[in-house]
């Protein structure tokens, strides 16, 4: 089967991007100057700095144990997130599935999370909202990181961060591959949370398709749930390749692709430049109680700074995405309207 020039030179950008850059992300054990971590951010280069919130004093380190987190948000009730198998914002038989929300306490969240680790049976819970909680539902916890960012970052993207989280759930969340038009600061505050990275020229290896849009309806009488596409009638592009278990026949480019992996432990940061894909696993931890008290979890907050539009990166990977879709005989959506993810 003859290969077409357009798919030709989208292979050729992928290996000579693999050619030219290393396979892994690089790793610091000391705060990046501001000139040292330009270099990354100039070159659109992912970077962890191991123990960075520990250098740079963040409190909720030492002090988001179980009691002072469920003490400063009493009386709350937390808009959580509940799949039946950790896959929000994902693709599920066919359609993209956002997932159901539900409102309870902090220390009824702990308690699901305690018992789906025990029995991993059951639904799934994760405190992911995404849209800038620090500032609004959880903002009394917003002194405890900070709300500039970290110093570094603040010193070479000159403004305050546009939006800052906080993610607590268990091992059975997972994030969907996807990007983000951010860059973005990650930091664990507890367990861990590994990342697979893929950078933007490898947008061909993807597979992108457009998606009917659906949300799950959930019963927590019976813990049961329904899947129900949205009325009218709304889609929207999604990658669905899963980088644990890529089906290289419905995804034969995938095998294209050099993912990067790297595991976050509490106070690592790692540094996600704008517009690159990644997947998210996690796996819970105690918190500063120690061992065997409080609730295994896994809790981390981020950062996201706005993208600069001018420079080459956004018309570049405009560009790709537009030879992408031509070679897959798609017409071009709009380049601007993308869903905001970990």
């Amino acid at each position: 089967m003859s290969v077409s020039p357009v798919e030709k030179s989208l292979r050729k950008l992928v290996r000579d991007y693999q050619a030219l850059n290393s396979a892994t992300v690089t790793e610091l054990s000391t705060i990046p100057s501001a000139l040292d971590f330009a270099r990354f951010t100039s070159a659109n280069r992912p970077l962890v700095v191991r123990r960075a919130g520990q250098m740079e004093r963040i409190r909720a380190l030492e002090r988001w144990t179980d009691d002072y987190l469920v003490e400063q948000l009493a009386g709350r009730e937390l808009a959580i997130s509940v799949t039946p198998k950790g896959n929000a914002d994902a693709i599920v038989d066919g359609v993209f599935a956002e997932p159901a929300t539900v409102d309870m306490p902090l220390e009824s969240l702990f308690a699901r999370l305690h018992e789906g680790e025990e029995t991993r049976e059951g639904p799934v819970y994760y405190l992911q909202s995404q849209n800038g909680n620090l500032a609004e539902e959880y903002a009394v916890l917003q002194d405890d990181v900070g709300t500039d960012g970290p110093a570094f970052a603040r010193e070479v993207f000159g403004d305050p961060p546009e939006v800052a989280n906080i993610w607590i759930g268990g091992s059975r969340s997972k994030t969907s591959l996807h990007k983000d038009p951010y860059e973005n600061i990650y930091m664990v505050v507890r367990g861990s949370k590994t990342f697979t990275l893929l950078p933007p020229t490898e947008a061909y290896c993807l597979h992108e398709q457009v998606f009917p849009h659906a949300t799950y309806a959930f019963s927590p009488e019976t813990s049961s749930f329904t899947l129900n596409r949205t009325s009218p009638s709304t889609s929207l592009p999604w990658i669905p390749v899963d980088p644990l278990a890529p089906d290289f026949e419905r995804s034969p480019r995938y095998a294209y692709a050099r993912p990067m992996k790297v595991i976050l432990h509490p106070g690592d940061m790692l540094y996600l430049p704008a517009l690159w894909y990644h997947f998210v696993e996690q796996d819970v931890g105690w918190g500063p109680e120690g061992e065997e008290k409080g609730v295994q979890a896994a809790i981390a907050v981020n950062w996201w700074y706005e993208m600069r539009h001018d420079g080459h990166l956004w018309s570049t990977c405009s560009l790709i995405r537009r030879l992408v879709l031509a070679l897959d005989g798609r017409e071009e959506e709009d380049l601007l309207n993308s869903d905001d993810e970990e």
